[in-house]
């Protein structure tokens, strides 16, 4: 939308199918050139500005960039439907080193703390839309553990069994009006 408004919710579960542990929300709207954003989690709500080119564009672009053009072994595993929208369902191998040279989001991989692959499942759209992806994060998030910063206090001996991160998108060029309500506005 011109300007940017966005509004999303994510949960943390722990297994496939089991209770959320964790639910956050967050509201971005730009104003006056910046992007402000209201993050609600457990309970409180964290406010940060943005350039609107840093936050709408640039890590935007690259994971689409990376997503869509740095795929390696990419095989079409079938067809699924999502909020009543057919999706060809795409799997492939994300190469670590494409990930660091991808944007900040990889950073940890950039700076030679993790050194890693991950596997990637995308849903994409007859239109060409990324409808959903999903990204087997379990070797980055162990490598970010073991790789920790010496100096920091010592960490539990555990590791993630798996984390997966799956994002389901929606709306496309239809997307509804909405208010950041007034509880949101004033607790940030």
């Amino acid at each position: 939308m011109n300007p940017f408004k966005m509004h999303y919710k994510t949960k943390v579960m722990l297994g496939e199918g089991s209770e959320v542990v964790d639910a956050e929300e967050q509201y971005a709207e730009e104003r006056d050139g910046m992007v402000h954003t209201y993050m609600i989690t457990v309970g409180d709500v964290f406010a940060d500005s943005y350039g609107a080119e840093e936050f709408i564009g640039e890590q935007a672009l690259a994971d689409l960039d990376l997503y869509l053009t740095k795929l390696q072994s990419a095989q079409t595993v079938g067809t699924e439907e999502i909020n009543g929208v057919s999706a060809t369902v795409v799997t492939g191998i994300l190469d670590g080193k494409d990930m660091a040279d991808s944007g900040e989001e990889w950073a940890d991989i950039r700076e030679g703390k993790v050194d890693v692959d991950a596997s990637i499942k995308l849903w994409i759209t007859e239109d060409g839309y990324v409808l959903r992806h999903e990204i087997d994060a379990t070797a980055l998030m162990n490598g970010m553990r073991s790789g920790a910063d010496p100096e920091a206090e010592p960490v539990d001996d555990w590791s993630y069994g798996a984390y997966v991160e799956q994002m389901t998108y929606g709306d496309f060029n239809t997307v509804p009006d909405f208010e950041i309500t007034a509880e949101v506005l004033e607790a940030a």
